[in-house]
């Protein structure tokens, strides 16, 4: 009598690879953005202090406390998008940053490589409101900025 030896089990069959889409899914969307604050201090580098404020004052990002001359000093900022910000400078001794006597220092903020304020020109303050829109645009409110034109300097 023959018998047949029972069957041995066979191995499952793999299921095919999955196919992964040949384009990446949209990013999620930015909440913040970089911002760049550029300072470069005149020859009293520590009467010189900034802040950037949202829109009920709250201090969001700030500086100071600088000590060498006649040097630059860059801080990245991380701001949401789609609010309204003020960026206040000063100069505790009220001579301004730029030009003349002491220095040639100078302020500038930076979405990417374009710079959307600078100055350099006040007394003891200025102040620039922005609002960053996206990663390509601020829309700024040239009306908000003080200091610029105290006593017909520019």
């Amino acid at each position: 009598l023959l018998t047949q030896a029972p069957a041995m089990p066979t191995a499952p069959t793999p299921n095919p690879a999955p196919i992964m889409p040949t384009t990446q899914p949209p990013s999620p969307p930015v909440s913040c953005l970089s911002i760049k604050v550029d300072i470069s201090t005149d020859t009293y580098p520590e009467e010189t202090d900034w802040t950037i404020s949202d829109k009920t004052g709250n201090v969001v990002a700030s500086g100071g406390g600088y000590t060498d001359k006649m040097t630059r000093y860059i801080q990245d900022v991380c701001l949401e998008i789609e609010r309204i910000y003020t960026f206040s400078i000063s100069d505790t001794y009220g001579d301004r940053i730029c030009c003349e006597y002491y220095g040639s220092g100078s302020y500038k903020l930076y979405l990417g490589e374009t710079a959307f304020i600078e100055g350099g020109h006040f007394f003891s303050s200025n102040q620039h409101m922005f609002l960053l829109v996206d990663q390509d645009t601020v829309l700024i409110d040239h009306g908000t900025v003080s200091g610029i034109n105290q006593l017909g300097h520019f």
